[in-house]
C-alpha cells in the first residue's frame, strides 16, 4: 500500500517525535535512513506455505540505512496512520 502525503507526513513526524539520540544506525553508525512511502505486511509464518484468512499479518513500514542496509521496523497502526479505506 502506497502512503498518501498526509500519512507519509504522519509517519515522519512520529519517528522524529519517537526516534530518540542517537539516531545513528547501530551496525554501521552513519545517519543515512530511507523511510519509504510504502506499508508493507509481516506474516505469520506457517512452515512456508501460504495460508488464505485465519493467520495473523502485521503492517510495517521499514526505516533502512542507505549505507549498510540494516533496517528498522515500525508498525504505521502504532504511529497513529490510518490505514483505512479513506486516505
Amino acid at each position: 500500500m502506497k502512503l498518501n502525503d498526509k500519512q507519509y507526513k504522519k509517519l515522519t513526524d512520529h519517528l522524529a517525535a519517537k526516534w530518540q539520540s542517537p539516531v545513528a544506525c547501530p551496525i554501521c553508525k552513519s545517519n543515512d535512513w530511507e523511510v519509504p512511502k510504502e506499508i508493507y505486511e509481516l506474516r505469520e509464518f506457517h512452515g512456508g506455505g501460504m495460508v488464505i484468512g485465519g493467520s495473523s499479518i502485521i503492517p510495517v513500514s521499514p526505516v533502512t540505512c542507505k549505507v549498510c542496509g540494516n533496517t528498522v521496523i515500525i508498525n504505521p497502526l502504532i504511529a497513529g496512520i490510518d490505514l483505512g479505506g479513506d486516505k
